[in-house]
């Protein structure tokens, strides 16, 4: 079957997409990736059809203040300032899309491009089915839903998240008013909504994070995190090697693509934290603090996380779905600066389940705040949990288990004609 995988986003969306793509691939299939040109050679070097959207889509992120607008904003919010990022990529989206449509059997959606798929497939139909990393979907549960704001049952957790689900659409509307440009129709925000509410649907996360329970009327299945690991052979470098045998397990500190102001500020509260906490740091290179600290930190350019983090005594992130997942898999103790969009509710499942200290939002960090966090991570209950969950997740099997239910969900409609 040809298997087109509707994706988009930063590295940290693409590297679960690869994965997964390439069981599929190794399952026999036929598989193409849309991807921006700055993450395309990356899905080829990992042998995966690339259907290329030619846009430096994070360089229009950066550019754009779509991070200064989430700032401090409602999920709502956030999630529509993403519109400006859609309206600069929007005619070459649809160029790509109505291009590559007719080419393939099915389509697997994700998070930013399923109101397009939805469009595309009311003109012209194809067995769908929606692959989420992060729990996109509204319901009355605080432990299943991104847009949830109480813990446990509360009809204000599904009224959020309907409420969150009208900036997404508006979101995907310049891409729509493109396609109809291509004689694609555009179709109503109802039939969008209920497209959203009803096409086929998992979550690619592990369920020690997100609950297994009923969203939007069904009952979502979650398969697992399809994390992509480090070729086998693959080591860290040679002095962050020589860094990590130098002492005590060090302290991670580090906040992925983030690029809001605060991030500057967050990550010298989290390194300095660790250091007053009586750690070592190893920090994410790239916010100008490489010569502030003497021998106690080291920077890194990127390091294999599934490498890194189990040689981690801590590990201090913004909470996106990927680095959570991976965070979690290692077994160490979380402490989580969430940002944006689903970091919130990733950062606040961490710590519910044990894992991670209360969430520290992004404009509320300070030194001390950061050092006793670091401090809180230490007891040895949270250690015991963390090893615990993390052995759990570990036991899952992410790639095979998305790709088990992309297949059994495109199939069917061909079995039962």
């Amino acid at each position: 079957m040809r298997i087109a995988i509707l994706a988009g986003g930063s590295r940290g969306d693409y590297q679960p997409v690869t994965a997964v793509g390439q069981e599929l691939q190794a399952r026999g299939h036929e598989v193409g990736v849309t991807a921006s040109s700055d993450f395309a050679p990356t899905l080829r070097d990992a042998g995966l059809g690339v259907e290329e959207i030619r846009v430096d889509a994070m360089r229009i992120y950066r550019e754009g203040t779509v991070a200064e607008r989430m700032a401090g904003a409602s999920i709502g919010r956030q999630v529509g300032a993403l519109r400006h990022q859609a309206e600069a990529m929007a005619p070459e989206l649809a160029r790509a899309l109505v291009d590559l449509w007719p080419r393939y059997d099915a389509v697997v959606s994700t998070a930013l491009t399923f109101p397009w798929a939805g469009q595309l497939a009311a003109h012209d139909p194809r067995p769908q089915v929606l692959m989420l990393f992060v729990p996109a979907l509204p319901s009355v549960w605080g432990d299943a839903s991104m847009f949830a704001t109480r813990r446990g049952r509360s009809p204000r957790n599904l009224l959020d998240g309907l409420r969150g689900l009208g900036p997404g659409m508006a979101m995907g509307s310049p891409v729509a008013d493109a396609l109809a440009g291509h004689g694609i129709p555009r179709g109503s925000g109802v039939r969008a909504a209920r497209h959203t509410l009803t096409v086929p649907a998992f979550i690619a996360h592990s369920p020690q994070l997100i609950a297994p329970r009923r969203v939007s009327g069904r009952r979502i299945v979650l398969t697992g995190y399809p994390f992509r690991d480090s070729p086998s052979g693959t080591t860290l470098d040679a002095d962050l090697e020589r860094f990590l045998d130098a002492g005590a397990p060090p302290v991670y500190a580090g906040f992925g693509s983030q690029s809001l102001p605060q991030t500057r500020q967050a990550l010298r509260h989290a390194i300095e934290g660790a250091l007053a906490a009586g750690h070592r740091v190893v920090a994410l290179r790239g916010t100008g603090l490489e010569e502030r600290y003497d021998e106690r930190v080291t920077f890194v350019d990127g390091a294999p996380h599934d490498l890194l983090f189990p040689r981690m005594s801590a590990i201090a992130h913004h909470g996106g779905a990927g680095t959570t997942a991976e965070a979690t898999r290692s077994g160490v103790p979380q402490v989580v600066v969430p940002f944006a969009l689903d970091q919130p509710f990733f950062a606040r499942r961490a710590h519910e389940i044990g894992v991670a200290a209360p969430p520290v939002p992004v404009g509320r960090t300070s030194v001390d705040t950061l050092r006793g966090a670091f401090r809180a991570v230490g007891d040895s209950g949270t250690r015991r949990q963390a090893a615990l969950i993390g052995a759990r997740v570990r036991a899952e099997r992410g790639p095979q288990a998305a790709a088990d239910r992309i297949e059994a969900t495109l199939l069917r409609p061909r079995r039962a004609q």
